[in-house]
């Protein structure tokens, strides 16, 4: 699911490492549905880009996020004020579309109360949350459109990227000019933990520099179209969360408003012995059935499991609401537990 115009062009050389440069040219447009884009480059397929070219198409569609929380105050010579002001947190993001839909990380607007974005002509907009999706770190916001000179750019395919591939990432970590860092994929397919607490499967991992308060900026391919938007996923390298993951969210979004996913609350690792549950979530569907740490989880509906990750994809194939049938094995005794998938909790229960 989300916008401006007049950038003084001042061209940088994007060369090999990271790059600041103020805001060029752009062109194209979007419109209407969030998961449905009209191309910011008319670009055929296997067609490659500059790293200045795509910053030069790119960044006017690069935009910064302001976010606070107002908590309400606790001193009584303050009270004609009525609340103080709570933790500041920015980030940026890109515009979706020509009715004002900006993409960005839902860690950078998780619980605040007023957002503002900020476009690289200098224009400002107070932007609301309409929509995230914290098990990807991804977020929706909306700005009123008129008088914004909105550029969108244009979600590519990430299933074509390969370790090796350059990529171009773009952030506005200031408000003033976007930055760019260029780069390779390090690789792709990883898991990384989001902030939620949940595995995100796979994400790109890029050696391209990104600075500060770049999250939520995109990831740009050879062919300038969006491979994935950059997330504060974990320390050391840059990831990104893929673009096909983000269309995928997006249409469940637009219609929802949430993504809704199956939740068994357990983490397992792979053993000789099956998949040996270190963590099972209080409150959640496995400790209701009567699992514990240390059962070992051989099958689910009778598949064979060899490895942690078959449970988590089974759990996925279904719906919350959906019983499956697990063969646990537990201080050398064999059984099966029957367990009903809940509604996945934005964040893991506290307790974990």
């Amino acid at each position: 699911m989300k916008r401006a115009q007049l950038a003084v062009p001042v061209v940088a050389a994007l060369l090999g490492g990271a790059v600041t440069a103020a805001v060029i040219l752009a062109g194209g447009g979007g419109s209407g549905a969030i998961a449905r884009q009209h191309g910011l480059l008319d670009l055929g397929e296997g067609d490659a880009m500059t790293s200045t070219e795509i910053y030069e198409r790119a960044a006017p569609g690069v935009v910064y996020v302001s976010a606070r929380s107002v908590q309400p105050t606790a001193s009584a010579f303050r009270a004609e004020t009525g609340n103080d002001l709570g933790a500041n947190s920015t980030g940026s993001g890109f515009v979706l579309d020509e009715e004002g839909r900006i993409l960005t990380n839902a860690h950078v607007v998780s619980g605040v109360t007023s957002v503002q974005v900020i476009f690289p002509d200098g224009s400002r907009a107070p932007a609301s949350v309409i929509a995230k999706d914290e098990g990807t770190d991804l977020a929706v916001l909306d700005v009123p459109p008129d008088g914004l000179d909105l550029r969108p750019l244009e979600l590519g395919d990430s299933s074509r990227l390969a370790p090796g591939d350059q990529v171009v990432a773009i952030g506005n970590p200031t408000g003033l000019q976007a930055t760019a860092g260029t780069g390779r994929v390090s690789a792709t397919g990883r898991r990384v933990e989001a902030p939620g607490g949940y595995l995100i499967d796979g994400v790109l991992q890029t050696d391209a520099v990104i600075e500060p308060a770049s999250s939520g900026g995109p990831l740009i391919g050879a062919d300038g179209r969006v491979m994935g938007i950059i997330s504060r996923l974990g320390p050391g390298p840059g990831f990104a969360v893929p673009s096909n993951v983000v269309r995928d969210v997006l249409a469940d979004l637009e219609k929802e408003h949430k993504v809704i996913r199956p939740y068994i609350g357990v983490h397992g690792r792979t053993t000789a012995a099956g998949i040996v549950l270190d963590r099972v979530d209080p409150g959640g569907p496995a400790e209701a059935a009567g699992l514990r740490e240390g059962d070992a989880v051989e099958a689910v509906d009778g598949r064979e499991l060899t490895a942690s990750v078959d449970l988590l994809a089974e759990v996925e194939r279904r719906e919350p609401g959906d019983t499956i049938e697990l063969r646990v094995v537990r201080d050398g005794s064999r059984g099966d537990v029957r367990v009903r998938l809940a509604e996945r909790p934005a964040t893991l229960p506290v307790g974990r």
